[in-house]
């Protein structure tokens, strides 16, 4: 089984009668609120519902009892992506009976100081119980996460990117390395294994994700499309104009320009450079995240293929990981917690 499996398959209301030896009439019974079950074992079924994670297709229940405080800092706001994960994890309380509720900041940039005041500020005026965080690739972060779990015992858990030789719980994303060598593998057949590609990347530091998926592609290049020449990066600091002037010298200037390949943002300046140079199915593309933009820009031609990464259980299973260590005291049984691989192109999209 693997790690979505276990923590996302959905509970059932036989299970948790199965559970509690008592009969599935009961169950639904119980978790609605309706009259004819006893009140100490509808109280014992809802605990039991609780701890197994069901979600229920009715409303919320369990209202008596106090919402565990999550704090969320993410960082990259100008990405769709990240808009989207906000999303997903605001939107967990209607999902779900368990008693949790997030509050979530979100940084435009990548500034270190930034994050470190968010997080003071969820810790101090927030009193939150537990901490999803977003971190930015700094020993400054590093130690902050340090000095909440051993000096606080605050649980904290990491999603989407990581800082692994620190006091977290768990992390909660993609294996950005081996994302970066699928988008290199999906280039260099694409390309028939020569030619030149462009790397272009949203930020030169800071950002873990754009400098593990740039390894992971340069390192596929080397190893299975030698004879594909990687051009040096170019950075468009989450600034699409810019990524956009970028793009349109590229495909001006450059001899065999064959593909393009864009680790975050910058992605819309990017397509309207393509479009506006009438390029479409001629340079290239290789993106990540299966956003409505990337998706649209395949329909479109002007992307090839888009590199999911999961966005759900990157939004949901650190909450479900926080609320189990909270209540129960239950340590993740993984250190990682890595997400699928998905791959969207023109032949596998659905309307």
């Amino acid at each position: 089984m693997t790690e979505k499996e276990g923590c996302n398959m959905a509970v059932t209301l036989q299970q948790i009668a199965e559970a509690c030896g008592v009969s599935r009439g009961t169950v639904d019974r119980a978790l609605r609120g309706r009259e004819g079950v006893r009140p100490e074992v509808a109280e014992g079924i809802k605990k039991k519902a609780r701890e197994m994670g069901y979600i229920p297709r009715h409303g919320n229940v369990l209202t008596d009892i106090r919402p565990l405080r999550i704090g969320v800092v993410l960082h990259t706001g100008a990405s769709d992506f990240v808009q989207s994960l906000a999303e997903l994890i605001r939107s967990f309380p209607s999902q779900t009976i368990l008693p949790i509720s997030p509050t979530v900041h979100i940084m435009d940039g990548t500034n270190v100081l930034h994050q470190l005041a968010l997080i003071d500020e969820l810790v101090e005026n927030e009193q939150i119980d537990g901490l999803m965080l977003m971190p930015l690739a700094s020993n400054q972060v590093r130690d902050k996460i340090n000095e909440l779990t051993e000096t606080h015992g605050l649980p904290i858990v990491t999603l989407n990117t990581d800082i692994a030789d620190c006091g977290r719980l768990a992390y909660v994303g993609p294996d950005n390395i081996a994302c970066g060598r699928t988008a290199a593998a999906l280039m260099g057949l694409t390309i028939s294994g020569t030619g030149r590609v462009l790397p272009i990347l949203g930020q030169q530091s800071g950002h873990f994700a754009d400098t593990q998926r740039l390894s992971g592609f340069l390192s596929e290049m080397s190893e299975s499309f030698p004879n594909v020449t990687v051009m040096s990066p170019e950075y468009c600091f989450l600034d699409q104009d810019l990524a956009e002037r970028i793009t349109a010298r590229a495909l001006r200037d450059v001899d065999n320009l064959s593909g393009i390949y864009l680790s975050s943002v910058g992605r819309s300046g990017v397509y309207q450079a393509i479009r506006r140079a009438s390029k479409q199915g001629q340079v290239h593309v290789v993106v990540h995240d299966l956003t409505a933009d990337n998706l649209q820009m395949i329909r479109e031609g002007v992307v090839d293929f888009a590199i999911g990464q999961d966005a759900e259980t990157q939004a949901w299973l650190p909450l479900r990981l926080l609320y189990q260590y909270l209540t129960k005291r239950k340590s993740p049984t993984q250190r990682q917690y890595t997400t699928e691989i998905g791959i969207k192109f023109r032949c596998n999209l659905t309307d």
